[in-house]
């Protein structure tokens, strides 16, 4: 049964035609999904190329980074175009028994967890709690991914449980139907379940927004109590309804301006984060 990861293999140098197609033919024979990206200047003849190297799979590319050819440079810009799950950088293919080779760094790459996320099913008070300040979701089955980074690799619930984020969310792009979670078995699909990726960022901003509209409400109301008892001529506790309705907009103007400055700081953030140092001025399909 192949790999149900989605395996990107970024190519700066193919100084082996054989070898190429001995990395193919295990590329696909190994994974599902997987694409492969080649790195070239504007000197490459791409037709002599596909010629060359002959591609059995419609998602080999090639990627013209222009003038800017500095090879570490050109890695960044590939790892940044690239969508895989799991990504190998590949700077020679002349690689003794590269089967097995890469196999081993695979295994190693399933070991280890580049991000641990929060995943839960909203079934407490809590859980309850935390998702009136978040959009509304469908139903129980749904989950949530809190991030710190636009890419991520794995997520895990316990130091010894590791399950690949691919396999939660092929459904979203790409045909794969089922999944395990807590050794249940789940049907994947758009109908019955939702996905949701969240960056921390956003979460604070939808939180703090939410508090500050929950603050304006409860100083309207505390406005409307106040003209009430004020018409029936109720005798009014000395500057209590003043002060409740001051503070009140004061906790809506604070909150708001929190949620303001986490956005567009967020937005910031993952707008540098996500630039590559040389862009991708060209792409071309094999």
């Amino acid at each position: 049964m192949k790999d149900k990861n989605y395996a990107s293999f970024i190519i700066t140098n193919i100084n082996s035609k054989e070898n190429y197609k001995k990395l193919q033919n295990y590329i696909l024979n190994k994974f599902e999904y997987s694409e492969i990206i080649i790195l070239y200047n504007k000197n490459t003849n791409i037709e002599k190329l596909k010629n060359e190297l002959s591609p059995k799979s419609d998602n080999v590319l090639l990627l013209n980074l222009g003038e800017n050819y500095n090879e570490d440079m050109n890695i960044k810009a590939g790892l940044e175009f690239s969508k895989g799950d799991i990504i190998f950088v590949l700077k020679d293919l002349n690689i003794e028994n590269m089967e097995e080779y890469l196999d081993n760094l695979y295994e190693q790459n399933k070991n280890g967890i580049d991000l641990c996320s929060l995943i839960f099913k909203y079934n407490t008070f809590k859980d309850k709690i935390f998702n009136l300040l978040l959009p509304n979701i469908n139903n129980a089955y749904d989950l949530y991914f809190l991030c710190t980074r636009r890419i991520i690799n794995a997520i895990s619930e316990c130091g010894n449980t590791n399950i690949p984020i691919s396999y939660i969310i092929r459904n979203l792009g790409y045909n794969y139907s089922e999944t395990t979670y807590n050794n249940k078995n789940y049907k994947l699909s758009q109908k019955n379940r939702g996905i949701y990726l969240l960056l921390y960022y956003q979460v604070i901003y939808k939180i703090t927004l939410r508090i500050s509209i929950f603050c304006s409400l409860v100083a309207l109301g505390g406005g409307i109590y106040s003209l009430i008892l004020k018409i029936f001529k109720f005798q009014l506790v000395n500057g209590w309804a003043s002060t409740f309705t001051f503070l009140s907009f004061c906790f809506t103007f604070v909150f708001l301006i929190f949620s303001i400055i986490i956005r567009f700081l967020g937005l910031l953030f993952v707008e540098v984060n996500s630039m590559p140092i040389y862009k991708v001025i060209q792409i071309n399909k094999l």
